[in-house]
């Protein structure tokens, strides 16, 4: 999320049953909507609005929490050694 907010993207938060933080730039409130759930889609969006690409996370899973994310070079940027 670090990555995607210092390359001016926002942040959506969908817990598996609806948006629960729609283009936040705020990085407290993203890390608080993550750690309420046990599955987490990350949606990034650039400075324009346009999608950047989606991150899904499933905690618990020890070192594969992200287990899938958009097959782009901006997204697969955002998760490089991660």
């Amino acid at each position: 999320m670090k990555r995607a907010l210092a390359l001016g993207f926002t942040v959506s938060v969908y817990d598996g049953e609806e948006w629960a933080l729609e283009r936040s730039t705020d990085f407290e409130a993203i890390t608080a909507e993550v750690h309420a759930t046990d599955e987490t889609t990350l949606r990034m969006r650039d400075e324009t609005g346009n999608m950047v690409g989606s991150i899904y996370l499933v905690h618990g899973n020890e070192d594969d929490v992200i287990c899938d994310h958009t097959d782009n070079e901006r997204t697969a940027a955002l998760v490089k050694g991660l």
